[in-house]
């Protein structure tokens, strides 16, 4: 196939791109050339800003579309207008972050999402969601029934940029207690490879339809212990309340984690991606992921990642633990 894809060089992008070749597709990339520029140098690639720069890629047909990059509907909206008669599929990746209930358990695909205009291309995190909700009403009005969308939850594993999952994988096999997250939660994630690979294949099989993408949940610890061989390591258990107590920019609390309550009773987003396994995706051992993270981060310590709690701040965590303050 001639594939064109939006973006490309990115996480789940570069991913992609590497699924496709190793498929024997023809990948072109389409991208401001600003992120990576020289990856992959056999691939040709069209360089432009897709709100402004579509009329290059317009001259030609493809047989498919891959849109790795759409945060908001001034992002989509020229490329639907400019591909809508050039391709007969187009695949856009949404999140999970589209859901605005999670109250009920686990969310499908046709369970409540955001309704509400967002009148800005800020994305935040209060944002985020809203907005791709608008994108795949975008997508889907302009391409009907070619499209494609699939909302991932969490995508981990190498060339992850926001160390979310890598702060686990590399605190799980360092010297010290752990500090975790308490209380009777669960977590779920996608390794980027499995979503790749699935991608491309229901691009190939010209599946369409909305798809959440995610791993079976489970629970905080054996998310912790599937992590590493080594069960050794203490953990210790720090409570939602010690948490809160504890004074920390957002981006040093725990990954995978909210505190439990009434709209988040399982403490995270869980989504049921069942109709996404019936297509075929599958998903490799949490354990593999978190070797192949290692890996690509032996660089890192967990104190050095992006996200996640500094030495200083799981410290303290411990110790209000360990002095009964979360009573």
């Amino acid at each position: 196939m001639k594939l064109l894809v939006i973006g490309g060089t990115s996480f789940v992008g570069r991913h992609i791109v590497e699924q496709s070749l190793l498929n024997g597709h023809e990948v072109v990339l389409f991208n401001r050339g600003k992120t990576n520029p020289d990856l992959f140098p056999a691939c040709r690639r069209i360089v432009g800003d897709r709100r402004t720069n579509m009329d290059q890629v317009a001259l030609e047909n493809w047989d498919a579309v891959i849109d790795t990059s759409g945060y908001s509907p001034n992002d989509v909206k020229p490329v639907i207008e400019a591909l809508k008669e050039k391709t007969n599929h187009y695949t856009f990746i949404s999140t999970i972050s589209v859901y605005d209930d999670h109250s009920k358990g686990d969310v499908n695909e046709d369970s409540s999402k955001f309704a509400h205009i967002v009148n800005t291309d800020e994305v935040t995190g209060e944002t985020y969601g809203p907005l791709k909700v608008m994108c795949e009403k975008e997508v889907n009005d302009g391409f009907g029934g070619k499209a494609l969308i699939i909302r991932p939850c969490i995508i981990v594993g190498p060339y992850d940029p926001t160390d979310r999952f890598t702060y686990w994988a590399m605190r799980a096999v360092e010297e010290g207690p752990i500090a975790i997250p308490g209380g009777d939660r669960k977590v779920q994630w996608i390794d980027v490879r499995d979503l790749a690979k699935w991608i491309v294949e229901m691009v190939e099989e010209k599946k369409t339809g909305t798809f959440n993408a995610a791993s079976q949940p489970v629970s905080f610890e054996t998310f912790i212990n599937e992590l590493t061989s080594d069960q050794g390591a203490e953990k210790i258990v720090i409570p939602d309340n010690v948490v809160a107590k504890v004074e920390m920019d957002v981006k040093y609390r725990f990954p995978f984690w909210i505190p439990i309550s009434e709209q988040y009773p399982q403490g995270f987003f869980i989504v049921d991606a069942s109709n996404a396994v019936d297509a075929g995706l599958s998903i490799r051992p949490l354990r593999a992921t978190a070797d192949d993270t290692r890996e690509w981060a032996k660089h890192l310590d967990a104190e050095k990642c992006k996200a996640g709690p500094t030495n200083e701040i799981e410290k303290i965590l411990i110790a209000n633990v360990s002095e009964g303050i979360s009573n």
